[in-house]
């Protein structure tokens, strides 16, 4: 359950990128709206955090929830019925008393899909928007401010790397498409299968209590918990997070910026966003993920065969919009 999940100095590139910007539309402007940038760039926008999760009290039963929505897992495998939006604050607590194992693997799929598509759903969209930028830029045409300013949000949260400002200027094409490659969608089957395997189905304690379902370590501020059997020197905790979607939106950025995944990226980045992502490529490449090198990938492959997950690989929201 080693993640290689590490803390990058977002300094350098958030302050180049925004002076750069500064320059280029406030040159001669007030030097006040400048730092204003600068330190409003500091706090992350996060579509997650507008979710609206419902809360599993003491008595509240996931599976009613998800039948009163309308979910039927037969149906979404099938790709004749969307997905109902139903987000749980945390995972059910039924999951670690139910012994019916295909009852138990449907309520974690069920309560993890939503989210999953939620944020590939967000990924897209803005996909679709860094594309239409750099196509303005390539034709010479208008950029406006506010989406100057969001690229560069986009690049601080993709930890695209820029030296100064002279790089960015020199080679907007290379860090552009740097941050194209990043930002993309991850499979559901993958999503899937790696949250199976590293929340034990959802029944570990790092799951229950703190929605920790990648197996993410963290070594900062914030919320973490820590392990029972961590060896003596280590200062790591697991990662936890205030609710199932935040912990989706983390594992995947994690996939889509450290270094251990550039190989997945690349394997990522032979399909078009119209086409069906093969993941078993992309799986062969998280050797990194885990200890367990090899035999981790082995296992991520059969959770996804044994449970036909590539039946998820084209699901929908209800509210989802195809995206080309």
């Amino acid at each position: 359950m080693n993640n290689m999940y590490k803390r990058n100095d977002r300094n350098l590139i958030r302050d180049t990128i925004l002076i750069f910007i500064a320059i280029v539309f406030f040159a001669g402007g007030p030097i006040w709206l400048a730092n204003w940038l600068i330190k409003d760039s500091i706090q992350q926008y996060s579509p997650v955090k507008m979710v609206r999760n419902i809360q599993l009290h003491d008595g509240i039963y996931a599976i009613k929830i998800l039948a009163s929505y309308g979910f039927d897992m037969n149906l979404i495998r099938q790709n004749k019925a969307t997905v109902p939006e139903v987000y749980f604050a945390s995972l059910p607590r039924e999951l670690t008393r139910i012994t019916n194992v295909r009852i138990k693997k449907e309520l974690f799929f069920s309560s993890l899909l939503p989210p999953i598509l939620k944020v590939n759903d967000i990924i897209r969209q803005d996909r679709r928007k860094l594309k239409k930028i750099i196509l303005d830029i390539t034709v010479g045409a208008n950029v406006s401010e506010p989406d100057y300013f969001w690229l560069t949000q986009k690049l601080v949260k993709y930890k695209v790397k820029v030296r100064d400002v002279q790089d960015f200027i020199s080679r907007p094409g290379d860090i552009l498409d740097q941050l194209l490659i990043r930002m993309n969608i991850i499979p559901p089957e993958l999503a899937l299968a790696q949250a199976a395997q590293e929340s034990g189905w959802g029944t570990s304690r790092f799951a229950q209590q703190g929605n920790a379902l990648y197996g993410q370590w963290t070594w900062g501020s914030g919320c973490g918990m820590v392990p029972a059997q961590r060896e003596e020197g280590k200062t790591h905790r697991m990662k936890c997070f205030k609710s199932i979607i935040e912990a989706v939106d983390s594992y995947m950025l994690n996939l889509n910026t450290h270094r251990a995944y550039a190989a997945l990226r690349q394997e990522r980045r032979a399909f078009r966003d119209d086409q069906v992502i093969d993941v078993l490529p992309l799986v062969q490449t998280l050797t990194h993920y885990s200890e367990e090198g090899e035999e981790y990938v082995e296992k991520i492959k059969n959770i996804i065969r044994v449970n036909k997950l590539n039946d998820f690989n084209t699901a929908r929201l209800k509210t989802s919009i195809r995206i080309p």
